[in-house]
């Protein structure tokens, strides 16, 4: 298949090189970087794939010099991308790793923030293709950290919820409500590739048009985690939008936002015990959304517990989960709580005729990285071969 400019949009064909040729004429250094850094490769590792150096690698993504025809040809094949990928022409997001909050600052390296932020710039392009076809959502997210007047995160956290209009009581479905006012949700798919995993906790960002958070596939193993986590992630969205990111003292601030974002004081207080009951605070997770732990925080914050009954209780759960006693849902066992927004708008571009290979075709991008952006299965069985 073949877009307007003719040039080819599969991966590998027997006319590549001269697909390349024609890149060649049209090369946009931009999409080479960022390429480049989704898949977690240095310039050095990058041209020692392809049998260029590091520094080739460095002026091409400087428009310093432009890769031959052959070179292209390699760079697509060595980063998974069809050639026609390199070419300039459609919207393209760019998000630098300092304007992003990261929820775990010290373990988290560059290179995997550089790819977390070209995640996101993908699924920014993503969402703009789409909302041709579908209107998403209006961005509805207000700064609350005007300095003239600063609120404290519990402050904002209590005028987001008035804001959204969310009533008193457990806030039932977090990512649904996020991604109703025009934040895009996603679960970043690539932190087990083999090649380059991501150790990202999560992130969020307010670079581009629209607000953007990402967690990951280990915060949804308990759907407990992957709420606090948004909401902390929310936090840095209404808190630290025009705020440089990397001050310990922002994770604490969005960590009180999260907690009286999902558990306000003047409703939790009162349902909490007055000394440490596990059966109690369990039930009180389960109607909340929210994990016992944090209970047993708030315990503590609200009520004075002592330190050494709140030790006990962090050492009790410890030892319920290594004796397998205790399992937190998931957010695949918790309606509400799945990344939806783009995979819906989607279905609905479909049944207009819009399909998923159009999209890739646009985006020119690789089918199965459009799949996994949307969270949507191949659907084929997987033929596996075994050793007679």
């Amino acid at each position: 298949m073949k877009d307007k400019s003719g040039l080819q949009l599969q991966l590998f064909s027997d006319d590549v090189l001269l697909s390349a040729r024609a890149v060649h004429d049209d090369f946009e250094p931009r999409r080479l970087g960022q390429a480049r850094r989704l898949a977690g490769l240095t310039k050095q590792a990058l041209g020692e794939a392809i049998g260029v150096s590091g520094a080739s690698i460095g002026q091409y993504e400087a428009a310093v010099s432009v890769p031959g025809a052959p070179v292209i040809a390699a760079l697509a094949r060595q980063l998974g991308m069809p050639v026609a990928f390199f070419t300039p022409g459609r919207p393209m997001g760019q998000i630098d790793a300092s304007q992003a909050h990261f929820r775990s600052l010290r373990s988290t390296r560059s290179s995997e923030k550089l790819k977390a932020a070209t995640y996101a710039e993908w699924l920014w392009e993503l969402s703009l293709a789409i909302e041709k076809r579908v209107l998403l959502p209006e961005p509805n997210v207000p700064s609350l950290d005007d300095s003239s007047d600063p609120m404290t995160p519990a402050e904002a956290a209590m005028a987001l919820r008035d804001y959204w209009d969310l009533g008193p009581g457990p806030l039932r479905h977090l990512t649904l409500t996020m991604e109703h006012n025009g934040i895009l949700v996603s679960c970043m798919p690539f932190e087990n590739d083999r090649h380059a995993p991501v150790r990202v906790d999560a992130f969020s960002t307010s670079a581009l048009e629209r607000p953007i958070v990402v967690t990951t596939s280990e915060r949804a193993k308990s759907v407990y985690r992957h709420r606090f986590t948004c909401a902390h992630e929310l936090g840095h969205l209404v808190l630290h939008r025009d705020v440089l990111p990397g001050d310990p003292k922002q994770e604490r601030e969005a960590d009180i936002f999260a907690a009286e974002f999902l558990t306000p004081r003047s409703e939790i207080e009162p349902l909490l015990p007055s000394t440490m009951n596990l059966a109690r605070l369990g039930r009180i997770s389960l109607e909340w959304g929210v994990s016992t732990e944090s209970l047993i925080y708030r315990m503590q914050e609200v009520k004075g517990v002592a330190d050494v009954s709140v030790r006990r209780a962090y050492q009790k759960i410890r030892e319920q989960n290594r004796l397998g006693t205790r399992r937190d849902p998931t957010t695949a066992d918790s309606s509400g709580e799945q990344p939806s927004l783009l995979k819906e708008a989607m279905s609905m571009a479909q049944r207009n005729g819009f399909s998923i290979v159009d999209l890739a075709n646009e985006l020119r991008w690789p089918l199965q990285r459009v799949r996994e952006l949307l969270s949507i299965d191949d659907g084929r069985p997987r033929l596996r071969l075994v050793d007679s």
